[in-house]
């Protein structure tokens, strides 16, 4: 690779081709992209009690389901959504994503039934397929292999930060409305039409900014080889079936916190006297602490893959996971002081899972089936939020409220034996899987 016209920003080497103006759109999606998608499971909870009067006895069956529904859509066009970019490029599809779940945003509180939640969450699905595969798609394009993992923490921590921006900011929109004299009603749907709002802002930047040259090597082929063809990559290839195991628990992960952890607050919270808004508005911040947690440890994340064996890296994110869910299992009352050290853990180990296993799906993917790898990918990740939805839906109506935590935790510590099997096995000596920090060339930047 030639780096004599490459961007560089301090330990970061970029693509050849890649601008100024690519680098700060491309950290302002990742910052865009989590602050947009995980507002609508967050406020799902205010959906069912103020605009459609769920039961609560039947909200965590309808929350799975919904996730389920989304996640099946997802897993359908991911993968072709991966292809479709390597024929027109990231801009397009990525602005695209946007301008849909903007739509979803502003049909979503207009919904006066069940199975209108379904249809405008189908919508929903389009839209997030588009913006979720394209992050994953420009991560991978933007940067060179040897500062792959401080890159992914990098824009793990903007990921973060607009999960946070969502905890803080966003999460109070309802409380803000109805403090400005609009009722419950009113108040929810105005939330989300503010975001559907800033969807779209963002699908301007998206198109405008982003970098063109993309994957460079993409395949002549028909869209639907691309896909399958990525497919068979990841069974041949023991690595790249362990990322992909990877964006199964680490979407599953996201989906998880996000869900059930919200809803577990409310429920909590109505209990204890307090209204939907004030719940979330407390909820809000505690999840700003798991997701603070995640942006601090994400750099530190990323420069620990850039230095260690690159399933090791995935292996310490496992573990920090897999401890995180079961500690919060163990909780009894999410308002006691007992949530934080566990909230520390998991933050840590969501933003863990995140980075490592990113970087070994930048490092395997390749090519001109680039994007069909990580469409592919996107699809695990898809069905990963479908079996975890669905599960911890009904667990926690039938088990109980933390039950989807404890889940989580062990599917991390299952993945975790199947990294260290791998790693343990011939694949161990790979020079392709040598850290690109180390100091010894990576095969892979030589082949790039």
């Amino acid at each position: 690779m030639d780096n004599n016209n490459a961007l560089r920003v301090g330990p970061l080497w970029f693509t050849p081709g890649v601008t100024g103006v690519n680098l700060a759109t491309m950290l302002f999606a990742a910052f865009g992209t989590m602050a947009t998608v995980s507002f609508m499971s967050f406020m799902q909870p205010y959906v069912f009690n103020e605009l459609l009067h769920i039961p609560e006895d039947e909200q965590g069956r309808l929350t799975g389901n919904l996730h389920a529904f989304q996640e099946v859509v997802f897993i359908t066009i991911a993968g072709l959504v991966g292809a479709i970019s390597d024929k027109l490029g990231r801009p397009p599809v990525y602005a695209a994503g946007f301008l849909v779940t903007g739509l979803g945003y502003a049909l979503y509180p207009l919904a006066g039934a069940e199975y209108q939640l379904y249809i405008v969450r189908g919508i929903f699905a389009v839209g997030v397929a588009g913006i979720a595969i394209m992050l994953s798609a420009c991560t991978v394009d933007y940067i060179q292999e040897r500062s792959r993992g401080r890159w992914l923490g990098t824009t793990s921590l903007c990921n973060g930060l607009g999960i946070l921006a969502m905890s803080f900011l966003l999460s109070q929109l309802p409380r803000f409305y109805q403090d400005n004299g609009a009722t419950n009603l009113d108040a929810g749907r105005f939330s989300f039409w503010t975001v559907a709002a800033i969807a779209v802002f963002i699908a301007f930047i998206m198109y405008v900014g982003l970098f063109r040259g993309g994957n460079k090597e993409a395949s002549k082929d028909h869209i639907f080889r691309q896909f399958f063809q990525g497919l068979r990559l990841g069974i041949r290839n023991p690595r790249l079936s362990i990322a992909y195991g990877g964006a199964f628990i680490g979407r599953g992960d996201f989906a998880v916190i996000g869900t059930f952890f919200s809803l577990w607050m409310v429920q909590e919270g109505l209990e204890q006297g307090k209204t939907t808004a004030e719940a979330l508005a407390i909820a809000g911040p505690l999840f700003g602490l798991i997701q603070g947690c995640a942006v601090l440890w994400a750099p530190v994340m990323g420069f620990i893959c850039d230095r260690v064996h690159r399933l090791l890296g995935v292996t310490i994110g496992l573990a920090l996971a897999g401890g995180g869910y079961i500690s919060m299992s163990m909780i009894d009352d999410p308002y006691s002081t007992a949530l934080y050290p566990a909230a520390v853990l998991l933050g840590m180990g969501e933003t863990g899972v995140i980075v490592s296993v990113g970087v070994l799906l930048g490092q395997e993917a390749r090519g001109e089936y680039r994007g069909a790898i990580v469409g592919v990918f996107g699809q695990l990740g898809g069905l990963g939020i479908l079996v975890t939805s669905l599960g911890g839906g009904y667990l926690f109506d039938g088990v109980g409220r933390t039950a989807p935590f404890f889940m989580m935790g062990l599917l991390n510590f299952v993945l975790l034996a199947a990294a260290l099997l791998v790693y343990f096995s011939n694949h161990r000596d790979n020079p392709d899987l040598v850290a690109a920090g180390s100091g010894r060339s990576s095969a892979m930047e030589t082949k790039q």
